[in-house]
């Protein structure tokens, strides 16, 4: 979809972002622009900037503030229907500003939060309209898209880096061998499962077995997510891949919510939405739409039972 300015002066006037202020967030704009030329330019010419104490704290205050907004339209933008085209917009808009903002940040070190970082600045990117960005991005900050390694890993741990590297493949697409690649760390992870599963579920105690037990069901739900969505996009299967995507993130979202882990409950959100709107876009998708049109009740009586495909 393409964006229009008048989304982004309505979501610019939502709650959470009045809640900010007016000053502050257009200072916050601001600050993001001069960043990002900044770092374009910054090789070539150093820019005089006029920063102040309390700037990066504004930039994570506006950016929750604008992904509040874009949440609150999540639903009608995985939802598709027309009547709620302001939400989704909304959805659109607030993803856009907050990637605006968040591909500013330093990306973590540690590789946990590394892995949360990107993928979630990407799936705004994604939901945001910003695709060509996220690219750019994923090109200056090579190193930020690495897998790190699951040498001595536990198993939870080697299940979220296999993801990541899978969804770096959807997200990047560089060719048709990154994803089929995906069916290949799939098929992988279920031979580790055999391996590495059993320890994982015994921590000594009930209540740290209950915590993996939940962590691990979120995980092999966004697996099979993955697994679905990288066949979909490969070969057109399965049907009904909206509705497969939907039953396994949701479930990733409440094992989440269940063991309180609020970082992977919005960032199964976030790729949710991500992976439908990868559906949408695909090739199978769009000559499904068109198939659809061809052989409609009008067609059906003027063109031949092959429609425009004789």
């Amino acid at each position: 979809m393409s964006l229009k300015k008048e989304a982004l002066d309505r979501v610019d006037a939502h709650w959470a972002v009045a809640a900010v202020g007016d000053q502050e967030r257009a200072r916050g704009l601001e600050i993001a622009h001069a960043r990002l030329i900044q770092n374009a330019v910054g090789r070539q010419l150093h820019l005089e900037a006029d920063d102040r104490a309390g700037d990066q704290d504004l930039l994570q205050r506006l950016a929750m503030a604008y992904e509040m907004a874009a949440i609150e339209g999540l639903p009608a933008f995985l939802g598709f229907s027309p009547e709620q085209d302001d939400l989704r917009n909304q959805c659109v808009a607030g993803a856009w500003r907050t990637f605006e903002i968040r591909r500013l940040l330093t990306v973590p070190r540690n590789p946990d939060e590394r892995i949360y970082h990107v993928l979630h600045l990407a799936s705004l990117a994604y939901c945001g309209d910003r695709w060509s960005d996220i690219r750019r991005w994923f090109a200056d900050n090579p190193s930020s898209i690495n897998e790190p390694t699951v040498a001595d890993q536990p198993w939870h741990y080697r299940l979220l880096y296999r993801l990541f590297d899978c969804w770096v493949r959807l997200l990047r697409k560089q060719g048709w061998d990154d994803l089929d690649r995906i069916r290949e760390i799939i098929a992988g992870l279920r031979e580790d499962q055999r391996e590495y599963e059993a320890s994982s579920l015994n921590s000594g105690t009930d209540a740290g077995d209950r915590a993996m037990a939940l962590r691990l069901i979120a995980l092999y739900n966004w697996a099979k997510a993955t697994e679905l969505l990288a066949k979909y996009v490969l070969q057109g299967e399965p049907r009904g891949i909206n509705a497969l995507l939907d039953k396994h993130f949701e479930a990733a979202v409440d094992a989440s919510l269940a063991n309180g882990d609020g970082q992977m409950e919005v960032l199964m959100r976030w790729l949710h939405a991500t992976s439908r709107q990868m559906v949408a876009g695909s090739l199978w998708w769009v000559a499904h739409s068109i198939n659809s049109r061809v052989t409609s009740p009008f067609c059906a009586a003027t063109c031949s039972p092959a429609g425009l495909y004789r």
